[in-house]
Protein backbone atom coordinates (compact mmCIF):
# COMPACT_ATOMS: atom_id res chain seq x y z
CA UNK A 1 0.00 0.00 0.00
CA UNK A 2 1.33 3.40 -1.15
CA UNK A 3 1.68 6.57 1.47
CA UNK A 4 -0.24 9.21 1.67
CA UNK A 5 2.86 11.17 0.73
CA UNK A 6 3.59 8.82 -2.90
CA UNK A 7 0.06 9.39 -3.59
CA UNK A 8 0.25 12.41 -3.58
CA UNK A 9 3.68 12.87 -5.29
CA UNK A 10 1.42 10.65 -7.76
CA UNK A 11 -0.72 13.73 -8.81
CA UNK A 12 1.96 16.82 -8.41
CA UNK A 13 4.76 15.08 -10.68
CA UNK A 14 2.31 16.21 -13.78
CA UNK A 15 2.66 19.79 -12.64
CA UNK A 16 1.75 22.14 -9.78
CA UNK A 17 -1.72 22.07 -11.28
CA UNK A 18 -3.33 21.01 -14.27
CA UNK A 19 -6.72 20.67 -16.44
CA UNK A 20 -8.70 17.03 -16.21
CA UNK A 21 -10.68 16.31 -18.81
CA UNK A 22 -13.98 16.99 -16.46
CA UNK A 23 -15.21 20.04 -18.49
CA UNK A 24 -19.37 21.69 -18.14
CA UNK A 25 -20.53 24.64 -19.72
CA UNK A 26 -22.85 26.49 -17.66
CA UNK A 27 -25.07 29.93 -18.03
CA UNK A 28 -24.05 31.50 -14.95
CA UNK A 29 -27.15 33.47 -14.69
CA UNK A 30 -29.37 30.70 -14.58
CA UNK A 31 -27.04 28.92 -12.08
CA UNK A 32 -27.06 32.00 -9.64
CA UNK A 33 -30.58 32.54 -9.98
CA UNK A 34 -31.66 29.34 -8.75
CA UNK A 35 -28.91 29.37 -6.16
CA UNK A 36 -29.89 32.89 -4.67
CA UNK A 37 -32.93 30.68 -3.53
CA UNK A 38 -30.54 29.95 -0.46
CA UNK A 39 -28.94 31.98 2.11
CA UNK A 40 -25.23 32.49 0.89
CA UNK A 41 -23.37 31.74 4.64
CA UNK A 42 -20.33 34.06 5.13
CA UNK A 43 -17.35 31.77 4.45
CA UNK A 44 -14.98 31.91 7.47
CA UNK A 45 -17.38 33.24 9.51
CA UNK A 46 -14.57 34.23 11.94
CA UNK A 47 -13.09 36.99 9.15
CA UNK A 48 -14.56 39.87 7.82
CA UNK A 49 -14.01 39.45 4.33
CA UNK A 50 -16.47 39.61 1.19
CA UNK A 51 -17.05 36.12 0.14
CA UNK A 52 -19.93 33.83 0.45
CA UNK A 53 -20.63 30.29 0.05
CA UNK A 54 -22.46 27.50 -0.13
CA UNK A 55 -22.02 23.36 0.48
CA UNK A 56 -22.69 21.06 -2.01
CA UNK A 57 -21.36 18.21 0.55
CA UNK A 58 -21.25 18.47 4.37
CA UNK A 59 -21.17 17.07 7.41
CA UNK A 60 -24.91 16.84 7.69
CA UNK A 61 -26.26 16.80 4.12
CA UNK A 62 -27.66 20.64 5.63
CA UNK A 63 -26.77 23.64 4.18
CA UNK A 64 -26.31 25.28 7.60
CA UNK A 65 -22.43 25.80 6.64
CA UNK A 66 -21.36 24.61 10.17
CA UNK A 67 -18.68 23.74 9.97
CA UNK A 68 -18.34 23.07 6.42
CA UNK A 69 -17.55 26.26 5.34
CA UNK A 70 -15.67 27.76 8.44
CA UNK A 71 -12.23 27.15 8.50
CA UNK A 72 -11.89 23.74 10.51
CA UNK A 73 -8.96 25.27 12.71
CA UNK A 74 -10.62 27.94 13.39
CA UNK A 75 -14.25 25.83 14.56
CA UNK A 76 -11.93 23.64 16.48
CA UNK A 77 -10.20 26.62 19.04
CA UNK A 78 -14.26 27.98 19.33
CA UNK A 79 -15.70 24.32 19.71
CA UNK A 80 -12.93 21.99 20.96
CA UNK A 81 -14.27 19.68 18.40
CA UNK A 82 -12.05 18.56 15.31
CA UNK A 83 -13.87 17.60 11.69
CA UNK A 84 -11.87 16.24 9.25
CA UNK A 85 -12.28 17.57 5.63
CA UNK A 86 -13.21 13.54 4.54
CA UNK A 87 -16.06 13.82 7.16
CA UNK A 88 -18.23 16.25 5.25
CA UNK A 89 -19.09 13.66 2.30
CA UNK A 90 -23.06 14.24 2.33
CA UNK A 91 -24.88 15.62 -0.65
CA UNK A 92 -26.62 18.64 -0.02
CA UNK A 93 -29.77 19.47 -2.03
CA UNK A 94 -27.74 21.79 -4.43
CA UNK A 95 -25.89 18.82 -5.45
CA UNK A 96 -27.53 18.31 -8.36
CA UNK A 97 -26.98 21.25 -9.85
CA UNK A 98 -23.14 20.37 -9.85
CA UNK A 99 -23.54 16.38 -10.74
CA UNK A 100 -21.83 17.32 -14.23
CA UNK A 101 -18.72 17.90 -12.91
CA UNK A 102 -18.89 15.86 -9.66
CA UNK A 103 -20.70 12.38 -10.83
CA UNK A 104 -17.60 11.17 -12.13
CA UNK A 105 -15.48 11.31 -9.37
CA UNK A 106 -18.77 11.20 -6.85
CA UNK A 107 -17.73 8.37 -4.88
CA UNK A 108 -14.48 10.10 -3.45
CA UNK A 109 -15.63 14.03 -2.96
CA UNK A 110 -15.93 15.11 0.47
CA UNK A 111 -16.16 18.51 1.93
CA UNK A 112 -16.88 20.36 -1.59
CA UNK A 113 -19.05 24.06 -1.54
CA UNK A 114 -19.32 27.06 -3.95
CA UNK A 115 -18.06 30.05 -3.55
CA UNK A 116 -19.10 33.76 -4.03
CA UNK A 117 -16.07 36.54 -4.13
CA UNK A 118 -17.33 39.65 -4.33
CA UNK A 119 -15.38 42.26 -5.61
CA UNK A 120 -12.54 42.89 -3.09
CA UNK A 121 -13.18 39.25 -1.83
CA UNK A 122 -9.88 37.40 -1.08
CA UNK A 123 -8.21 34.53 0.11
CA UNK A 124 -5.22 35.84 1.76
CA UNK A 125 -1.42 33.62 1.03
CA UNK A 126 -1.78 30.55 2.81
CA UNK A 127 -1.21 26.30 2.39
CA UNK A 128 -3.80 24.49 3.31
CA UNK A 129 -1.81 21.49 4.25
CA UNK A 130 1.06 21.14 7.05
CA UNK A 131 0.76 17.67 8.30
CA UNK A 132 2.83 14.43 7.61
CA UNK A 133 -0.51 12.42 6.78
CA UNK A 134 -2.42 14.33 3.75
CA UNK A 135 -5.88 13.07 3.76
CA UNK A 136 -7.40 14.79 0.81
CA UNK A 137 -6.45 16.61 -2.49
CA UNK A 138 -8.10 19.93 -4.44
CA UNK A 139 -9.66 20.24 -7.11
CA UNK A 140 -10.98 23.57 -8.57
CA UNK A 141 -13.74 24.67 -11.45
CA UNK A 142 -14.09 28.15 -12.23
CA UNK A 143 -17.15 29.05 -13.37
CA UNK A 144 -17.50 33.08 -14.93
CA UNK A 145 -13.29 33.42 -14.65
CA UNK A 146 -12.24 36.91 -15.87
CA UNK A 147 -8.95 37.26 -17.33
CA UNK A 148 -8.20 40.82 -16.47
CA UNK A 149 -9.76 41.08 -13.04
CA UNK A 150 -9.86 37.29 -11.22
CA UNK A 151 -6.34 36.42 -9.90
CA UNK A 152 -5.44 33.13 -8.84
CA UNK A 153 -1.93 32.95 -7.35
CA UNK A 154 -0.18 29.64 -6.83
CA UNK A 155 3.59 29.75 -5.78
CA UNK A 156 4.24 33.23 -7.10
CA UNK A 157 2.65 32.40 -10.65
CA UNK A 158 -0.62 33.47 -11.89
CA UNK A 159 -2.56 30.73 -13.43
CA UNK A 160 -5.35 31.22 -16.11
CA UNK A 161 -8.07 28.68 -16.05
CA UNK A 162 -10.94 28.26 -18.62
CA UNK A 163 -14.69 28.79 -17.70
CA UNK A 164 -16.22 25.48 -16.53
CA UNK A 165 -13.03 23.20 -16.59
CA UNK A 166 -12.00 21.21 -13.89
CA UNK A 167 -8.33 21.34 -12.32
CA UNK A 168 -5.97 19.85 -10.26
CA UNK A 169 -3.59 22.10 -8.11
CA UNK A 170 -1.00 21.90 -5.21
CA UNK A 171 -2.75 22.93 -1.97
CA UNK A 172 0.51 22.68 -0.32
CA UNK A 173 2.18 25.33 -1.99
CA UNK A 174 1.13 28.44 -0.58
CA UNK A 175 -1.29 30.52 -2.66
CA UNK A 176 -3.85 33.65 -2.85
CA UNK A 177 -6.99 34.59 -4.78
CA UNK A 178 -8.51 37.54 -5.19
CA UNK A 179 -11.39 39.35 -7.30
CA UNK A 180 -10.09 42.60 -8.45
CA UNK A 181 -13.01 43.10 -11.11
CA UNK A 182 -16.81 44.46 -9.90
CA UNK A 183 -18.28 41.47 -10.64
CA UNK A 184 -19.08 38.58 -7.98
CA UNK A 185 -16.83 35.69 -9.49
CA UNK A 186 -18.08 31.73 -8.85
CA UNK A 187 -15.94 28.94 -8.35
CA UNK A 188 -16.23 25.71 -7.19
CA UNK A 189 -14.08 24.29 -4.76
CA UNK A 190 -13.83 20.18 -4.54
CA UNK A 191 -12.13 17.90 -1.77
CA UNK A 192 -11.34 14.92 -2.66
CA UNK A 193 -10.06 11.49 -0.47
CA UNK A 194 -6.88 10.88 -0.68
CA UNK A 195 -6.97 6.41 -1.75
CA UNK A 196 -5.44 5.16 -4.42
CA UNK A 197 -8.37 4.13 -5.99
CA UNK A 198 -8.81 7.98 -5.93
CA UNK A 199 -5.76 9.35 -7.64
CA UNK A 200 -6.12 6.51 -10.14
CA UNK A 201 -9.42 7.77 -11.82
CA UNK A 202 -8.42 11.33 -11.39
CA UNK A 203 -5.31 10.34 -13.30
CA UNK A 204 -7.54 8.95 -16.18
CA UNK A 205 -8.90 12.41 -16.68
CA UNK A 206 -5.58 14.20 -17.15
CA UNK A 207 -5.11 15.71 -20.20
CA UNK A 208 -2.52 15.39 -22.98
Amino acid sequence: MKTSNELYYALTKYGEYWPLNIKNKVNIDQLVNKLNKYKWIQYNPTKDIARKALSITSLDGGMSGVPDLDSLLEFWKRTGEWVDEIEMDIKTEIYPLFEKWLDPIEKYICRTHIIKLEPGGFFPAHRDCRDLDIRSFRLFVPLNYSHNGNFFILDNKKIDFTDGQMYFFNECLTHTVFNASMEDWYFIVINVKLTEESVTDTLKHIIG
